[in-house]
């Protein structure tokens, strides 16, 4: 066995006891009630028996297939089990994947280990293994994209790089159509700048693409027939009518938040922009305010259902999150500088890697401000990004220290 057998062998031992002491310290376990307790899990379960019966429900509109699919294939080989374990799994090898992308760049089994642990020590990620909902599978994609470009980086302007990129962003968004943003930037303004002209040499590449945006175009095609709208999902229209609106209307003109939300559900979507245009101060705090309680946000699912809560697990989680956005606000910091440095030095490989996943990073996590109320759940999927660019980002700077400290050392021999 080699030495990095050796490492991933003991990685995987530690993340499987690790989790086996917090699964039988949970109060919950695998059961049907408790996968599809949550309204959001229902509606999950809702679009499964659509596809596999024909039971009509408004979830089709805003619930994409994949993960329902998902949800029906294994519940049919294996029951709720079946669904526990490909969860499981998910979350196994997003902690592989994350020791990896590290060692990859940075060649230390220290920093791999720090990212790896980082992630596994998500309790709230455990917890969410035993529920039918997209966050585990959001991760685990994630953490795949992430591992391809720091795998692939040297290969950035190669046209399989960029069909893979783009493969994996489908997939996320048939998960979460979150990401139809990153998926248009990377169709509509990289692709035309970076890879059109290698296209035009080889039009085959052209029906490749097009066979990778299938997924894509049978969610584009379902909402478009129900609901005559060419969009992914109509969850985020809905959400910025049912949270952030009201939210605004609540506080503007000091009535209770259900109040807000029969004025917001009374709006048509230009007088949704005008009330925000004529607010927009209020709303752009409102929004900074969503994001920081969203990351330090309350454990949810180790608190879920009543009378199952785990305190304990939930302090431990409460101050996980809290470290977590001081992180992110610190690193924030660190990364900006260190991708002008490397975009100055012309390592543009390792720029495109940082670029990429911190882009990722700071999308996800700005987009939840339009959202609140559902704790840590709106943000744990950036875990996986955060897991991994932040002992890189450490790395890079101590790299930069000592090159720094060698090249005064030499100046002062000569």
């Amino acid at each position: 066995m080699t030495r990095s057998h050796y490492h991933l062998l003991l990685l995987n031992i530690i993340s499987i006891v690790f989790y086996a002491i917090i699964f039988f310290n949970l109060k919950v376990t695998i059961a049907s009630d408790i996968m599809f307790s949550t309204p959001d899990a229902g509606t999950y379960k809702n679009v499964a028996d659509w596809l596999m019966f024909g039971i009509e429900t408004e979830s089709v509109s805003t619930r994409p297939i994949l993960y329902p699919l998902i949800i029906l294939i294994t519940t049919y080989i294996g029951g709720v089990y079946g669904l526990w374990f490909l969860q499981f799994v998910f979350w196994l090898v997003s902690i592989n994947l994350t020791y990896q992308i590290i060692k990859q760049i940075t060649q230390s089994n220290l920093y791999s280990y720090i990212g790896a642990l980082f992630l596994m020590s998500n309790l709230s990620l455990i917890a969410l293994t035993l529920h039918g909902l997209t966050e585990i599978t959001t991760v685990f994609l994630l953490s795949v994209l992430i591992f391809y470009i720091a795998k692939k980086k040297e290969d950035y302007s190669s046209i399989y790089f960029f069909q893979i990129c783009v493969f994996l962003l489908v997939l996320l968004t048939v998960v979460k159509p979150t990401f139809t943003t990153p998926l248009l930037i990377l169709l509509l303004i990289v692709f035309p700048i970076f890879y059109l002209r290698k296209y035009l040499k080889n039009p085959v590449n052209f029906l490749k693409l097009s066979l990778i945006l299938l997924p894509l175009i049978i969610q584009l095609s379902i909402i478009k027939t129900k609901y005559d709208k060419v969009k992914v999902s109509l969850i985020g229209s809905n959400t910025t009518r049912e949270y952030l609106i009201p939210q605004g209307i609540e506080k503007i003109e000091k009535i209770s938040f259900e109040e807000a939300k029969i004025k917001s559900r009374a709006f048509n979507q230009k007088e949704q922009f005008d009330y925000l245009s004529s607010h927009l101060v209020t709303y752009t705090g409102l929004f900074f305010t969503n994001i920081g309680d969203n990351l330090k946000g309350s454990p949810t699912f180790l608190l879920y259902p009543k009378g199952y809560e785990h305190k304990q697990m939930a302090k431990f989680e409460m101050k996980y999150n809290r470290v977590f956005l001081v992180l992110n606000i610190l690193f924030t910091a660190l990364i900006i500088p260190l991708l002008i440095l490397l975009f100055k030095k012309q390592d543009i490989s390792s720029f495109v890697f940082l670029f990429s996943s911190f882009s990722l990073l700071q999308y996800y996590i700005f987009v939840t401000g339009i959202s609140f109320w559902q704790g840590d759940r709106l943000t744990l999927p950036a875990i996986a990004v955060c897991a991994c660019i932040f002992p890189i980002t450490v790395f890079y700077y101590l790299k930069i220290f000592r090159q720094r400290k060698h090249q005064l050392t030499e100046l002062n021999t000569n």
